[in-house]
């Protein structure tokens, strides 16, 4: 008796698929292609606010960022920015997850409120946050100085040292929710069989956690690393409304550089030239991101 091969494909109705998607696609292209091909034309032109052509300047926009200082100030602040905020948000979810994954009295409730701040508007997290940092009637000064960690207030806003801290606190608060669901609904995933085989072989906490959640669990957490580092990259509302990029540019990154260049210098050119390059950069940093998670499902 044959093997059943599975449904035949019609020549028919593969061409039929194809124009089914075909609007779908075409949108998607035009919402991608039109605006990348007009911000590399923006580039290539010294225009002004208030205008949508200008000479054309050729490369010169993006000599120019090249040999800029505040943008190697900006792309080692995005950096700091994205490393700062996406370790302690993966190392934070992680830990809440494996601990809301435990049965315990109110665990639905708990769960509930560790959801609460990736609910929350940024605009009012950043309003409360801006409270909370004030140095006068701040709340965690408050509570430094009664601890007796610090004998002053801290301005931590207004001080470079501090600034990128606060906004990466701002920031941690505020997404790592979104790593404790992500790791939350792959361990409820897990079948408890494994783990009870394993108790019954003697495995330790630290080994089952090690042989049966993590391999578990790793694809995802490396899509969900991935995911964070690409939207905190890019991410412009929390640190423009908590310090608008100051003080001294300790906190401008890559997105806060092309507003500034584009609506406070009114030189749209060149914040054209910074977003390409930040867009070329990202592009990297997530080539090697890939190559790495790779290897590291490889080995599993």
């Amino acid at each position: 008796m044959a093997e059943d091969s599975g449904p035949t494909v019609l020549p028919g109705d593969r061409t039929l698929a194809y124009l089914a998607l075909m609007p779908s696609a075409a949108i998607m292209i035009l919402l991608i292609a039109v605006p990348m091909i007009t911000v590399f034309a923006l580039s290539t032109q010294e225009i002004e606010l208030g205008t949508m052509s200008g000479p054309f300047v050729g490369l010169r926009n993006f000599a120019d960022v090249l040999t800029d200082p505040a943008f190697f100030t900006a792309l080692y602040n995005s950096f700091v920015w994205v490393f700062g905020s996406v370790s302690i948000e993966m190392v934070l979810g992680l830990g809440l997850a494996l601990l809301l994954h435990q049965k315990f009295a109110l665990r639905g409730a708990a769960r509930a409120i560790i959801l609460l701040p990736y609910l929350v508007p940024t605009v009012v997290a950043v309003m409360v946050w801006h409270y909370m940092f004030n140095d006068i009637v701040g709340v965690l000064n408050y509570l430094l100085m009664a601890t007796g960690i610090v004998d002053h207030p801290l301005l931590w806003l207004n001080s470079p040292g501090t600034a990128m801290l606060s906004v990466i606190l701002v920031g941690v608060w505020k997404f790592f929710p979104f790593v404790v669901i992500a790791v939350l609904g792959i361990l409820q995933a897990i079948p408890q069989e494994q783990y009870e085989a394993a108790m019954i072989d003697g495995a330790n906490s630290w080994q089952r956690f090690w042989r049966i959640t993590l391999p578990h669990i790793l694809p995802i957490f490396l899509l969900t690393a991935l995911l964070r580092t690409i939207w905190t990259f890019h991410k412009f509302d929390i640190i423009y409304l908590m310090t608008g990029g100051g003080p001294i540019d300790a906190t401008t990154t890559l997105p806060v550089l092309v507003y500034n260049k584009g609506f406070v210098d009114f030189e749209l050119g060149r914040a054209a030239a910074v977003a390409i390059v930040t867009f070329i950069v990202l592009g990297v940093l997530l080539a090697i991101y890939l190559m790495l998670m790779k290897r590291a499902e490889a080995r599993q």
